[in-house]
């Protein structure tokens, strides 16, 4: 298999947890599409060579956090699709299936701009000079 990168978009498997009528736990493997955001390179989150963050790809629009694939068609998605920046998510190599596509890199650096408005860079930097000082 070839190696997941930056910008590709790839079918992964993701373990979802669940409660069945009896209160049982349940785990049931479920297929998605996904944009890689960082391949342990430390552009998210600190370095980290076992993981990937990835964006998860939905169709179901929702006005909040959700960016339409303008060009999904192109990319060669089947269905108009959107990019849950509200929720990057880690996945171990392991759980990568096929690559469908790679994401142009002037959209790719969109969804960027998007996750460090959610993240509130300035606030982050602004609390860890609080603790410096306190400390």
């Amino acid at each position: 298999m070839k190696k997941p990168v930056i910008g590709d978009i790839w079918l992964v498997s993701i373990p979802i947890i669940y409660y069945d009528v009896n209160k049982d736990i349940n785990v049931k493997i479920q297929k998605r599409p996904v944009l890689i955001l960082d391949d342990g390179r430390g552009l998210i989150v600190e370095e980290d060579k076992r993981n990937y963050h990835v964006f998860k790809l939905t169709t179901q629009k929702d006005s909040y956090k959700r960016i339409l694939i303008k060009n999904w068609k192109e990319l060669g998605l089947k269905y108009k699709s959107y990019i849950r920046i509200e929720m990057p998510i880690k996945i171990e190599e392991a759980q990568f299936e096929t690559k469908i596509t790679k994401m142009p890199a002037d959209e790719l650096v969109k969804y960027y701009q998007e996750l460090y408005k959610i993240l509130n860079i300035e606030a982050l930097e602004r609390i860890s000079k609080e603790e410096l000082i306190e400390n």
